[in-house]
C-alpha cells in the first residue's frame, strides 16, 4: 500500500471514530416522589414509632424528605385502631402500646388521599445465650462480637442483629435464618469486615426475632450494601406501592464491655 493511500485511510478512520463519539442525550421521565414507611412494634418498649418520608426523583438534590400531616394507625389482633401522634415532621409515636409475641399487628397510613397498609405477626422470643469476642488473626487481629443462641426445632426462624458500640448504632445489616441451623445451638460472628472492637468499648447486641417479610426486606438492604450489580428497592410488605417495611419483633438484648 502506498504512503498517500495509507494517510488517506488513516484520515477516514479517525474521522469515522470522531463522528461516532457524538453526545447522546437521554430523555429521562420525571416520576412522582415515592412514599417510604418504616414502622416497628416490639416487646421491649411501650412506645412505638413510625417514620414516613418521600423518596425524591433521582435528579433531585433533596434525597428523602420527611412527610408530615399523615394519619397513622396501629392495631393488635384486629382490635380497634389507635392513632399515633406526630411529634415532628415524618415521626409518629404511640405510648402505652406494648408488643406481645404471637400477636398480629396492623398499620394503616393515610396520606394525600391514599391508604397504605401492612401487617406483621411477632415471632416467639429466642434469647441470646452467651456473647464473646473473636480475634480475627488474618487481618491485624481485629476483634468482633460472637453471639450464641439455641434455635427452636421444627420452626422457621428469622433473625436481625442490631449492634451498638459506645452508643452509636452500627449501620451494617446482620440477618440470618435457620435454613441450615434448625434446632441447633448457633454461633454468629457479627463481622462486616470493617468493624474493630477496642478495649473498654461498650457493646450492646440486640437479637430481634422477625417475620419472613421483614427478613426479605433486610436481605434486600444487605445485598445493596454489598456488590449487587443491579440494585433495586428492597421488597416491601406495604400495599399500594409504598416502600419500606412494617415489622413486629421480639427482642433479646445483652450488654458487655470489651476487655
Amino acid at each position: 500500500m502506498k504512503a498517500p493511500f495509507k494517510l488517506l485511510f488513516l484520515f477516514v478512520y479517525v474521522f469515522f471514530l470522531a463522528a461516532c463519539e457524538s453526545v447522546i442525550e437521554l430523555s429521562l421521565k420525571e416520576v412522582e416522589p415515592i412514599l417510604v414507611i418504616e414502622g416497628r412494634v416490639n416487646d421491649l418498649f411501650t412506645r412505638q414509632e413510625v417514620l414516613i418520608s418521600e423518596m425524591q426523583p433521582f435528579n433531585s438534590q433533596s434525597g428523602r424528605v420527611p412527610v408530615g400531616n399523615a394519619e397513622v394507625f396501629l392495631n393488635e389482633d384486629g382490635k380497634p385502631w389507635r392513632k399515633l401522634k406526630e411529634v415532628e415532621a415524618g415521626r409518629y409515636i404511640i405510648d402505652n402500646f406494648w408488643g406481645r409475641p404471637g400477636s398480629t399487628y396492623g398499620i394503616a397510613v393515610k396520606y394525600a388521599g391514599e391508604t397504605y397498609q401492612a401487617e406483621s405477626t411477632m415471632p416467639p422470643l429466642v434469647q441470646i445465650d452467651s456473647i464473646g469476642v473473636r480475634v480475627n488473626s488474618f487481618d491485624d487481629s481485629r476483634k468482633t462480637p460472637i453471639i450464641s443462641y439455641q434455635d427452636p426445632p421444627g420452626v422457621k426462624n428469622y433473625y436481625f442483629f442490631q449492634l451498638i458500640v459506645n452508643g452509636k448504632v452500627n449501620s451494617s445489616v446482620f440477618v440470618f435464618n435457620d435454613k441450615y441451623t434448625d434446632g441447633k445451638n448457633t454461633v454468629q460472628n457479627l463481622d462486616d469486615f470493617s468493624l474493630e472492637l477496642k478495649e473498654k468499648d461498650d457493646v450492646i447486641v440486640e437479637l430481634r426475632n422477625i417475620d419472613e417479610a421483614s427478613f426479605n426486606y433486610w436481605k434486600g438492604v444487605q445485598s445493596q450494601n454489598g456488590s449487587s450489580a443491579s440494585p433495586g428497592n428492597p421488597i416491601s410488605n406495604f400495599s399500594n406501592g409504598a416502600l419500606g417495611y412494617f415489622s413486629a419483633y421480639s427482642v433479646s438484648g445483652i450488654y458487655f464491655t470489651v476487655e
